[in-house]
């Protein structure tokens, strides 16, 4: 019995620092900056109205319309047939905004923190025409402002003087009423920035259009779906997590909280194999070995990578510790040939090497009775993973740089 307790007591200390060091690290970093970038958060009022009941968005002049709610849920459940056939990208809702002729919608979100100056976002937003919209165009941009928003009273029509830093160009118009079209770009804040805005910042003369729908002429308009907002730093690195142990038959969360953009940016994939497990932010695993796991990020073409190591008892992490902490590789970055330091002497390794898109491209077996050996690699410049592994519990990672090969 006092066995048992004892190890109930180390068992809730290793919960405890396990669940401080996951808040602290894999929650300190915003990845998406957007609130309720998917509109699933409802306010009170979505019981009797379908107007701006979003949480964290709203007009920036209140009182005033700026979206209008589409749902699968009750008590309305009007998606999808709101003004067209368009299902939520993802979730359970999505609005309907207007961004040409007569009234314009202008929904602004109050950012979860100011943006960062010298930071570069990037920014995307999926967007689909409505099957009773009769023109389409291609305007559609993204402001990022701060206090002086507050002093609008008008946002009902074309906020002209507001230059997006993000927007489509006026061709090629986007006419698709089926798919969602990403729009995106990226830009770099100046420090004040803690509203986003989005809508059609030109005039109506300033915009192209074209007729998809004459049925409904004469009216003129454009009105349409919008979901999955996202502004994600550019420099925010990949993180599958920290190194952790769990007992047998018990679940570890990797990653981050999933959330908008940032989800559909992380591959996951259980190494070695380089087929993806998942696409999400982060998580639950319950594996019934010491296994690792790498996730690969993708971020307005910036690809980043990062590696996790699960171990079933305490004992694997301080032998991975003391393993990663020994292993040298140099020079890094290196023209092929790899200068291996800290390997275990007397033994047989296997290495395996990875691109940035988690295909294997190179792998053997590393025998050595020194604590130092040298392997040359013939594979392209660029950035790799470099994998060894001795047995399940002694498998480590490293970043590998290939310059242009030597000749």
């Amino acid at each position: 019995m006092r066995n048992w307790l004892s190890l109930n007591r180390r068992f809730r200390s290793w919960l405890l620092v396990n669940l401080c060091l996951f808040f602290l690290f894999g929650q300190a970093q915003i990845a998406n900056y957007v609130s309720n970038g998917s509109f699933e958060s409802l306010n009170s009022y979505s019981a009797t109205s379908l107007y701006n009941v979003v949480n964290y968005w709203q007009p920036i002049d209140t009182g005033k319309g700026c979206d209008y709610l589409a749902t699968l849920l009750p008590p309305f459940k009007n998606a999808p047939y709101a003004l067209g056939f368009q299902y939520p990208r993802t979730g359970n809702n999505y609005v309907l905004i207007q961004l040409f002729h007569v009234t314009r919608s202008y929904p602004r979100n109050r950012l979860k923190q100011p943006l960062k100056a010298g930071t570069t976002y990037c920014v995307k937003f999926y967007v689909v025409n409505t099957n009773h919209t009769p023109h389409a165009i291609g305007s559609f941009g993204a402001y990022f402002g701060g206090s002086t928003l507050d002093t609008i009273t008008q946002c009902n029509v074309a906020l002209t003087y507001l230059q997006p830093q993000v927007e489509h160009p006026k061709q090629p118009i986007i006419t698709d009423t089926l798919n969602w079209v990403p729009i995106t770009g990226t830009f770099v804040a100046q420090g004040h920035e803690k509203y986003m805005v989005i809508g059609n910042f030109r005039s109506d003369a300033d915009t192209d259009t074209l007729l998809i729908n004459p049925t409904y002429l004469p009216s003129i308009g454009n009105v349409v779906c919008l979901d999955d907002v996202s502004v994600i730093p550019l420099d925010l690195p990949a993180y599958a997590g920290r190194d952790t142990a769990v007992f047998p038959g018990d679940s570890v969360f990797l990653g981050r909280t999933p959330d908008v953009g940032i989800d559909e940016a992380c591959v996951w994939y259980q190494l070695p194999s380089t087929t993806p497990i998942d696409t999400v932010a982060g998580f639950w695993v319950k594996p019934n070995n010491n296994v690792s796991y790498a996730v690969r990020q993708e971020v307005c073409g910036v690809v980043r990578w990062d590696t996790v190591h699960v171990y079933m008892d305490g004992v694997g992490i301080e032998k991975h510790n003391r393993m990663n902490g020994a292993l040298k590789l140099y020079p890094n970055p290196t023209d092929g040939l790899i200068n291996i330091v800290g390997h275990r002497p007397n033994s047989t390794g296997n290495y395996t090497i990875f691109d940035s898109s988690g295909r294997l491209v190179a792998s053997g077996t590393i025998t050595d009775k020194n604590s130092e050996l040298q392997l040359q690699t013939h594979i392209p410049p660029g950035l790799y993973t470099f994998c060894l592994s001795y047995e399940p519990a002694y498998t480590y990672y490293k970043k590998l740089v290939i310059t242009q090969q030597a000749p």
